[in-house]
This record gives structure tokens, C-alpha cells and sequence, in this order.
């Protein structure tokens, strides 16, 4: 896959395209110890649960807090490409006002995925 520029990503909060500068988001599993005297010293692992979390910074004040609905994250979104489209259902769980003196205001949002993440490309 070619770079690509963050200039076109998408976020889709509730069926609506909100004011979004940016946004990251982490999926994860843990890793769960299994090691037993078999283990020969070495400790052993397997896969756990599956989660993922993130946050976005926006223009539009959503006061949300608490807000679950469905979301959808896509990286650059151009027609025609393979990049990471990432999909599922969120909480939102944090909501700070970034209000500088010298620029403009952003809002901030953490969220917590509850159920699976859909991984697809455009």
C-alpha cells in the first residue's frame, strides 16, 4: 500500500459525519499466561480477549458523554483504495474542551469499542 496523507480520513459517529481533525485508535489482546510446570522454564501464552479504544479531537461540540452508537473510521478515505476501514460500536467516554487563547477551540473525545471491530478496505 502507498502512503497515504490523513487529509481525507473519515469519521462517522451515529450515522453523521462530524467536524474531525484527527483520531487514533489502538485494537489489542491480551496476552494470557498459561505457563505450567510442562512449560520446560519458559513461560507460555495464548490469546485473549480482543478490545479496542481511541480518541478523536473535533470541531463540533457533540456533548455525548455516554453516547453509544455505531462508528466508522477510515483512513483516507479516496475512492479506489485499499486503506483500513474500521467499523463498530463505541462509547463515548471523555469529552475535554481544548480552548487556547490563540487558537481555535477543540474538542476532544475518548471512546471505548464495545463489541467487535470490523476491519475492511475501501
Amino acid at each position: 500500500m502507498p502512503a497515504v496523507t490523513g487529509k481525507a480520513g473519515v469519521v462517522n459517529i451515529g450515522g453523521s459525519v462530524t467536524r474531525v481533525t484527527a483520531f487514533t485508535m489502538d485494537r489489542n489482546t491480551e496476552a494470557v499466561e498459561v505457563t505450567s510446570f510442562d512449560s520446560s522454564g519458559n513461560r507460555e501464552y495464548v490469546a485473549g480477549l480482543f478490545g479496542w479504544a481511541g480518541t478523536f479531537n473535533a470541531l463540533k461540540f457533540l456533548n455525548q458523554v455516554g453516547l453509544q452508537a455505531a462508528a466508522t473510521f477510515q483512513v483516507g478515505a479516496a475512492a479506489g483504495t485499499d486503506n483500513p476501514k474500521l467499523s463498530g460500536s463505541i462509547i463515548i467516554t471523555n469529552e475535554p474542551v481544548n480552548c487556547p487563547v490563540d487558537g481555535r477551540v477543540e474538542y476532544g473525545y475518548t471512546f471505548t469499542g464495545t463489541g467487535a471491530c470490523t476491519a475492511a478496505t475501501a
